[in-house]
């Protein structure tokens, strides 16, 4: 009872969440963009590979860009991860430290991260690194020719991926039920591995509400419903941090769905919000 009265409880938050209304309850305000590139990540107590994160990510920006920022989005961490970020940010310039007291959620702290961002192009990853960082030029050279959104796949032909079959199999599974309930067409809508024009950046997450899990599924459906173009882009994948993973596929495999169940309730009652979807 106590499991199905803690789901019962979040789908009604979801639902009056995602109901309260369809106006933007979260407005961005950014500067004059003067960067290339922002690398956006988020942070929640990642003091064992935070530094690490840092230093290959900056190694593969500088590959291809002169022009660029790395920013940590940490959330509440109670591991010192801001601690040793502040420490790299003092004696770098292209790193920039965003530190919240509290957990905000995945969400939100993307959201501050663009606010302070100075970047043309946005792009946010995971701070496992799971997707090869060699991929990211190529989806920089799609949202530069298309514009919209170049998301990392692992669900298209020329992807490699290493990870557990149970994993595998979740993930096909919800990325499934997602392309059934929405019919959008895109095939992995879970991969941490974004890019995307400021434009783009600014109009989706002006709109956008969900701070878990869901966020980065929400972000590519208020993409296509806003009639910009998502295109996915096969990536080298490999899982990392098993066995401490923070994605429970039995426990957040509820939430998610609940999520979906409330994102697809509203848009049946805010039928201008999804012009291209359904």
């Amino acid at each position: 009872m106590r499991f199905w009265g803690k789901y019962t409880i979040h789908l009604w938050y979801r639902i009056v969440c995602f109901f309260s209304s369809g106006k933007v309850e979260y407005v961005l305000k950014s500067g004059v963009p003067n960067k290339e590139i922002s690398i956006l990540l988020p942070a929640f107590n990642e003091a064992a590979q935070i530094e690490m994160c840092v230093r290959k990510v900056e190694e593969a920006v500088k590959s291809f860009s002169k022009s660029y920022e790395i920013i940590v989005s940490e959330d509440g961490s109670t591991d010192g991860t801001d601690v040793i970020v502040a420490k790299l940010a003092k004696m770098n310039p292209n790193l920039v430290l965003l530190h919240s007291p509290s957990r905000l959620g995945k969400g939100k702290g993307i959201k501050n991260a663009l606010s302070s961002s100075k970047g043309k192009i946005i792009t946010f990853m995971d701070v496992d690194l799971a997707t090869n960082l060699e991929c990211l030029p190529q989806l920089l050279r799609v949202v530069k020719k298309n514009g919209g959104m170049a998301i990392g796949s692992r669900h298209v032909t020329g992807s490699r991926v290493q990870r557990r079959v149970s994993r595998t199999m979740f993930s096909l599974t919800y990325n499934l039920a997602v392309r059934l309930l929405f019919l959008d067409g895109v095939h992995d809508h879970q991969c941490g591995f974004k890019t995307m024009s400021r434009e783009v950046a600014e109009a989706v997450l002006n709109v956008s509400k969900s701070d878990g899990y869901f966020f980065d599924t929400e972000m590519i459906l208020r993409c296509k419903q806003l009639g910009f173009p998502v295109v996915e882009v096969a990536v080298q994948w490999a899982e990392r941090n098993m066995g401490a993973s923070k994605v429970n596929p039995i426990r957040d495999a509820g939430k998610m769905g609940l999520d979906m169940l409330a994102f697809r309730l509203n848009s049946k009652n805010n039928q201008s919000l999804l012009p291209s979807l359904c």
